[in-house]
């Protein structure tokens, strides 16, 4: 039996298997000293513990507890370290029962401090990002995006990119970008890099958006920084976007 196989056949109601679980963390931790703990912490600027995983591990660890008495584990999870967090979401979002994911989400989305967690599990949704049934989700996750706590709006906005960027939702989705209001960083972030990923799929729309001027500075000036550091946005339209920055 190797390190994770131990995870599909635990039964996490024995106060023992998760123990064992965190030994495991413990045990492929990637730091080699506390200074290089504290360099982790710094990246994901969260104030959980950090094991300092690499993400192969982390989502590997995910998908065996997936395999088996994964519901059990969700139960008894303690969101004491950024992993514990991160594999639950992913956990979480290996369900394909999309009603079940769409409630556990929300309410996991509560207990992130982080850009990492928010965005490793939304890359995760495959369930949603494939679902011929997703626009039965879009409004939750829309209005995910107008939460006043910092990650929820993050994950909604970041949701909206990877899982709903298609002609049936840009309209929608760029009238959102205008109506968000949060100060928060990670939040002016995930609506700045949404807007050049919806550059790039849809430019004539979200063109508009910019020369509208209507984000805030940063936003907005982050947005066509990240538009014209992408390889898919033309030598012209690189140039003709530096005019649309806010001073």
């Amino acid at each position: 039996m190797n390190n994770y196989e131990f995870l599909t056949q635990a039964d996490w109601r024995d106060p023992t298997s998760y123990d064992k679980f965190l030994n495991l963390l413990q045990s492929l931790a990637k730091y080699e000293s506390a200074l290089d703990q504290e360099r982790h912490i710094k990246i994901l600027n969260t104030k959980q513990k950090v094991y300092a995983l690499s993400m192969a591990d982390i989502r590997l660890i995910a998908k065996n507890i997936s395999k088996s008495n994964g519901f059990d584990f969700l139960k008894v999870v303690k969101y004491n370290s950024y992993e514990e967090t991160t594999i639950t979401g992913i956990v979480i979002a290996l369900i394909k029962d999309l009603d079940l994911q769409t409630k556990l989400l929300a309410d996991w989305a509560t207990k992130i401090d982080n850009w990492s967690s928010c965005d490793t599990v939304v890359s995760t949704m495959k369930t949603l990002k494939n679902s011929k049934d997703k626009s039965k989700y879009f409004e939750h996750y829309k209005q995910m995006c107008f939460d006043k706590r910092e990650f929820v709006a993050r994950f909604g906005i970041v949701c909206l990119m990877v899982n709903f960027l298609e002609e049936a939702y840009i309209d929608d989705i760029l009238s959102v970008c205008k109506q968000i209001k949060h100060q928060g960083y990670y939040v002016k972030m995930a609506v700045a890099w949404l807007i050049s990923f919806a550059f790039m799929k849809f430019r004539d729309k979200t063109y508009a958006l910019l020369e509208e001027k209507c984000l805030d500075k940063f936003t907005q000036n982050k947005a066509i920084c990240k538009c014209r550091d992408s390889y898919q946005v033309s030598a012209e339209d690189k140039q003709t976007l530096i005019s649309l920055r806010i001073k």
